[in-house]
């Protein structure tokens, strides 16, 4: 099993996903529909707006740095007055 970084590494014992289970979830995660991409968006925004990290908040959501901040910038821009 590879060595995860500390903010996926487990902190509650009684949730235990298998590797099977863990790959499943996570390629619905990265499924590409608009409807899914656009609820991530939404939520990453929401988690910058309430002072979390970039860092944080793809470590949360699973998503690369690169894609939040990129989300992050379009908003900025449609939003003059978002950070």
């Amino acid at each position: 099993m590879s060595e995860r970084p500390p903010h996926q590494q487990r902190t509650d014992p009684t949730m235990f996903l298998s590797e099977t289970d863990r790959e499943t979830l996570l390629k619905t995660l990265n499924a590409r529909s608009p409807e899914l991409i656009q609820a991530r968006m939404a939520n990453a925004l929401l988690l910058l707006a309430e002072g979390l990290s970039t860092e944080d908040v793809a470590g949360l959501l699973f998503l690369d740095e690169a894609s939040v901040a990129g989300w992050q910038a379009l908003f900025s821009k449609r939003n003059p007055k978002a950070a």
